[in-house]
């Protein structure tokens, strides 16, 4: 239900900057404003722009995040047969570590979204080189940004399976010394 209500007002977003384009377009004499027209323009499509990357961007975490509670089986016991292809890791990824990095990312990526949008929406005033120029500075920022994260989740999740090897190769060695 929820999802739908998100759905149904991007949809509704969409239909009136539609219908505000085509009253502009209408109804607005664009030989004397059109810098002016432009600029409402982008920032009328900027903003829908904007709601729906925010929307697409929430559906890929809570899609993320379900994906991984659907295919992990984080019980000691075998799993039953009805769940479909469960795996369980060799190492413990802790649930907090994991959705803080995918938070992270998802920040990341929307905050640079949001930028290059609002400098879009600007760059009639700002000017074409400007934009691109700043464009290309977050876009590398981001890459950047998100390799770093990748590489420092891979580091901590790395280190959670080598600490789960010991605590596994001290608990083997402990029942074959008391057998």
């Amino acid at each position: 239900m929820l999802k739908s209500v998100a759905t149904w007002v991007i949809a509704a977003l969409l239909v009136a900057s539609l219908a505000v384009t085509v009253c502009l377009y209408l109804f607005v004499d664009s030989t004397e404003t059109h810098p002016k027209l432009t600029l409402t323009f982008r920032i009328l499509w900027g903003c829908w722009i904007v709601v729906l990357f925010a929307l697409i961007l929430t559906r890929v975490t809570i899609f993320g995040w379900s994906f991984r509670r659907y295919f992990r089986w984080d019980e000691p016991s075998p799993p039953p047969q009805t769940t479909p292809r469960p795996t369980r890791a060799p190492w413990i990824k802790g649930g907090k570590s994991s959705f803080g990095f995918t938070v992270a990312m998802v920040s990341l990526t929307g905050a640079a979204a949001v930028a290059i949008v609002v400098l879009w929406m600007l760059e009639g005033v700002i000017g074409g080189f400007v934009f691109w120029l700043v464009s290309m500075i977050i876009g590398i920022t981001w890459w950047v940004a998100v390799i770093t994260l990748v590489l420092t989740r891979i580091a901590i999740f790395g280190a959670q399976r080598h600490k789960k090897a010991a605590e596994l190769a001290r608990t083997t060695s402990s029942t074959e010394t008391d057998e």
